[in-house]
């Protein structure tokens, strides 16, 4: 690899969804290297925001931290694939900082405290990335929340695999076509399982299903196979993804009987 940078309107579009350069101003913030292997500070961790999530109950906070975190995974991968960059995604380079928007939501930003770019030189230095990015960070994370808030993984995965499908099938983040699918292909194989840990498949393909059309949504759209509990979210209803299994497969059922 070898030193880079980003234009400003690739930092622009990183800081429209929460990725901030620096170290954040006050003594606000949580590193997440904090958070990654203790149990008990990522109970204390949620709790503590159970007002500003909207949610008493720490399997619903888990889910939604973990939402908001797998934008990590998301915006390095839309990085690597879209830029051919590498940002400093490490754990101890990573700050949370609570910020919540006018609708109500609970959407902490990223700070990179090292704002450092690299550009890729060869395949082996992306495949390296990648691997630290899942296995090394993300898998790390479902962990300790599996671990401390008793949430199933398929969940956790669930949530950070409609984000990456996002990334990969969203014309808006322009690349090279042959790349974005020859990337996307490759997050999907169980050939790469290694990269998101200890699995024997890939914990991202099974979520990736044929879409479909679902009363009340103009586009098709890809049913999750899991629900995150953002319905149980204070006014959860508002807040209830348009994918969610428990009202999507009701509402497929009655139009396929019509």
């Amino acid at each position: 690899m070898r030193p880079a940078s980003l234009t400003e309107e690739q930092w622009a579009l990183l800081e429209q969804y929460r990725f901030l350069k620096g170290i954040p101003s006050g003594s606000g913030g949580t590193e997440a290297s904090g958070l990654l292997f203790d149990e008990g500070k990522m109970v204390r961790y949620l709790e503590d925001r159970f007002a500003l999530m909207g949610s008493s109950e720490l399997k619903t906070a888990g889910s939604l931290f973990m939402k908001r975190y797998a934008f990590v995974a998301a915006l390095g991968m839309l990085a690597a694939t879209c830029w051919n960059r590498k940002l400093n995604l490490s754990p101890g380079n990573l700050v949370l900082v609570d910020y919540v928007n006018d609708n109500g939501l609970w959407l902490p930003r990223i700070h990179l405290k090292d704002p450092s770019v690299w550009e890729f030189t060869s395949p082996a230095e992306k495949d390296e990335f990648i691997h630290s990015l899942f296995s090394g960070h993300l898998d790390k994370m479902v962990g300790v929340l599996k671990r401390s808030v008793k949430l199933p993984d398929l969940i956790l995965w669930e949530n950070v695999a409609v984000y990456l499908f996002w990334i990969y099938e969203n014309e808006a983040f322009t690349s090279e076509r042959d790349q974005k699918q020859h990337d996307f292909a490759q997050l999907l194989s169980d050939e790469n399982s290694r990269w998101f840990g200890e699995y024997k498949k890939n914990p991202l393909k099974e979520y990736y299903t044929e879409k479909v059309k679902v009363e009340g949504v103009d586009d098709e759209i890809r049913v999750r196979k899991t629900c995150c509990y953002s319905y149980r979210l204070e006014n959860g209803e508002q807040f209830r993804c348009k994918t969610c299994p428990q009202t999507c497969k009701v509402k497929r059922t009655v139009c396929e009987s019509n």
